[in-house]
């Protein structure tokens, strides 16, 4: 009998535990094809351009201390740490964090800067001068899609040791002893809950807490609890304990973000502290990992002392561990928390990612962009971004207090680098925050008087046309569809006859529209298609003025190939994508083809620089005396729109303010647009443009009565530039004969 039902109950318990291998078998697959596959669904990040730092620039002292804050460098007694800072009365030394992007690995460095008369010096600790630094590219937001979770990846190695310490000291002590459960945690467990009759406390290591954050819900069952101890034990037999500690720092749940999760330590560093994790402090860490246990409840922006609290718990915990002294764990309670000043990045990249997105819509689908943790690098520039940002805000509600009616004006800013065409800023709007409607490249509107360089570059790129030759400005008909159209001066008056730079600095109209009637207006057309417009639209006479549509980063596009003088056509938005092991998927190139040559593109700019001089833009020449630059406004019929163009050595911009019901405005180009502009360079420390002119151009001092060079002595005189071989032949030496 007894042989009997022992055969049988071997039988029985043989057939039932066929289900549970089952079961066990699937759990396994489960378990290894979550984390040997992509782990996380996580967004693809954005990062701006390197700040880099030239001796010679124009700096001040207080700029690139506040710059060094921005990018989250600390300031201490030394700067001998990587990511910390120190400042004397007339120098700032920093130890720079090394970083890779899509040209390579770039160590970290420590320098030295001091300002002389305004101007930047860079120098090792050695002494020697050093032409530049940089500061590492900053992450600028995210392309989420469909995504609603925050997370960076870290590896192993790039762990801080203290904060595993910490984790593992808090959390579960015992981590490296245990095969994934923990007996007498759960034995504790179970009396807490056999003695308050519910489910009150749960035995789980960091190992269960990962497995029930990757694999399960948060219900308490004991069903799941089951599951989860089992699950637990598959993924110590199959990884070791180093791949579950990284999976667990970089899936912990941390914060709630609006309607984004944060996860991991290292982008909870980055939110709440704005700094690399490897660059916390010990209290730091101990601050995160306390969050651990209740994320909403000592969430240090919420709950600021019950946050303290917690994290003092933890220091207490290292304390009677023996891994904080006493006199440590005393100074280290007394730290008040400082976290990082919060900067609205949606408000100010917001923009600019709308153009991120839109480039690489083209080669990447949303899925890939949304999921799998792309390192996108573009060329915007922090600095540029902040104060173009903060430009378009000031100066527009400055007009809003000036005249009530501007009330809901609007505006829209793009920076380009000159040389590259990198764009290094986009302002959609005039709010504080990110609208959703990017005015760069929605508002399309005429663009008035901008159009009239792109006409005398058609003018001098005939060889028929200097900056000196004379034109009348006198009234003129046209018949167009038949219909009379008569072109009026802003000023409604006529001022005879100019010289070319004249017509275009005081932005006659007439003297304009007789250019372009004399070369042709389909020359006109040509032109301004060959300098990048896309935008398809008709020539006739009134284009020539402006009735020509444009968005702002259109005109950018239009005004690239003059302000490079033929460096740069397309506008360059994104350098690079990489993959999240830093391996390079795709480099974005610009068009640099321009069909015209060097020296008339040179000979327009150098142009332009007459309009701050004698023309419109005398406003922003009064506020920079010393500083060379070109500039162009723009008004549209009944001041509909006001437009400004300003290119110094560093950057070209342009400006567009307007209502978005298209009503008329009490400003013009040079009262509206001109005003951003100048607040905008004042706080960029800009840089003249470049005196030299290229092969194949020349200045010459030009009698202002006759085509003649002029000498020194000489009085009614301009100096203009010319292609060569359409300079005058002959001089004059200005003496009288006796």
């Amino acid at each position: 009998m007894i042989r009997f039902c022992f055969k049988w109950g071997m039988i029985v318990a043989l057939i039932a535990s066929i289900p549970f291998a089952i079961w066990v078998w699937w759990l396994n697959d489960q378990v290894v094809s979550r984390f040997e596959g992509q782990k996380w669904q996580v967004p693809s990040e954005v990062y701006s351009a390197p700040v880099i730092l030239k001796s010679g620039a124009p700096w001040k002292k207080q700029d690139l201390e506040n710059l060094l804050e921005e990018t989250g460098y600390r300031f201490g007694r030394n700067s001998q740490k990587v990511g910390w800072a120190a400042r004397s009365q007339t120098k700032v030394s920093a130890h720079l964090r090394s970083y890779i992007d899509h040209l390579g690995f770039h160590e970290s460095q420590r320098r030295i800067f001091s300002f002389d008369n305004g101007r930047l010096v860079i120098q090792a600790l050695n002494g020697d001068q050093i032409e530049e630094a940089r500061i590492e590219p900053q992450r600028i937001g995210f392309l989420y899609g469909g995504n609603t979770e925050s997370r960076q990846i870290l590896k192993y190695d790039e762990i801080p040791a203290p904060l595993i310490a910490i984790l593992i000291a808090v959390e579960d002590r015992e981590f490296y002893q245990h095969w994934g459960i923990s007996l007498t945690g759960i034995a504790r467990a179970v009396v807490v809950n056999l003695t308050h009759g519910s489910r009150r406390q749960g035995g789980s290591t960091l190992t269960q807490q990962l497995v029930k954050n990757m694999y399960l819900s948060s219900e308490r069952t004991y069903t799941r609890k089951l599951t989860e101890v089992v699950m637990s034990l598959l993924l110590e037999y199959h990884y070791s304990k180093e791949a579950i500690i990284t999976a667990y720092i970089n899936e912990v749940y941390l914060a709630q973000l609006g309607s984004s999760a944060l996860h991991g330590f290292a982008a909870a560093s980055q939110h709440f502290f704005g700094r690399p994790v490897n660059e916390l402090n010990i209290d730091e860490f101990a601050l995160l990992v306390g969050m651990v246990k209740g994320p909403s409840l000592y969430n240090p922006e919420r709950s600021p002392n019950r946050a303290k609290a917690r994290r003092n718990t933890v220091l207490a915990v290292l304390q009677e561990q023996g891994r904080l002294t006493n006199a440590d764990y005393n100074s280290l309670i007394n730290q008040p928390i400082r976290l990082a000043k919060k900067q609205k990045s949606r408000s100010v990249y917001g923009d600019y990612l709308d153009l991120v997105a839109m480039q690489l819509s083209r080669d990447f689908d949303e899925t890939t962009l949304a999921t799998k943790n792309l390192k996108i690098y573009t060329g915007v520039d922090i600095r540029a971004q902040r104060e173009a940002s903060l430009a378009m805000q000031r100066q527009v509600s400055s007009l809003e207090r000036r005249d009530p009616k501007l009330k809901g004006l609007q505006g829209a800013m793009v920076v380009t680098d000159r040389l590259s065409g990198q764009v290094r800023a986009v302002v959609g709007s005039s709010g504080d925050y990110y609208t959703g409607f990017n005015r760069a490249l929605g508002a399309v509107r005429p663009i008035g008087s901008l159009v009239k360089p792109p006409l005398y570059l058609a003018a001098l790129a005939t060889g028929r046309y200097t900056w000196w030759t004379q034109v009348e400005d006198k009234r003129l008909r046209f018949q167009v569809g038949g219909q009379i159209w008569e072109p009026e001066n802003y000023d409604r008056r006529t001022h005879g006859v100019v010289h070319l730079y004249e017509a275009m600095a005081k932005s006659y109209n007439l003297a304009t529209v007789a250019v372009a009637q004399d070369i042709g207006f389909d020359r006109v057309g040509d032109t301004l298609r060959q300098l990048g417009v896309k935008r398809p639209f008709t020539m006739h006479p009134a284009t020539a003025l402006g009735a020509l549509e444009l968005s702002p980063f259109e005109v950018s596009r239009l005004y690239q190939p003059i302000a490079s003088q033929g460096r740069s056509s397309e506008l360059g938005i994104v350098l690079a994508v990489m993959d999240q092991n830093d391996q390079l998927m795709k480099r974005f190139n610009q068009d640099t083809e321009v069909p015209f040559t060097d020296a008339v593109l040179a000979v327009t700019l150098d142009g332009m620089t007459k309009t701050p001089k004698i023309g419109t833009a005398r406003a922003a020449q009064a506020f920079f005396p010393n500083l060379n630059f070109a500039a162009k406004t723009g008004t549209t019929n009944q001041q509909k729109d006001s437009w400004y163009v300003g290119i110094t050595g560093d950057y070209a911009s342009t400006i567009w303010l307007g209502d978005d019901d298209n009503v008329p405005l009490s400003i013009t180009g040079s009262s509206g647009a001109q005003k951003v502009w100048i607040d905008f360079a004042k706080n960029v420390n800009s840089r003249s443009l470049p005196s030299d002119l290229p092969s194949g151009a020349a200045r010459f001092n030009v009698l202002d009565d006759k085509f003649e060079v002029a000498a020194d002595r000489c009085d009614d005189k301009a100096t203009l530039s010319f292609i060569l071989g359409t300079e005058p032949k002959s001089s004059s030496s200005c003496l009288w004969p006796f």
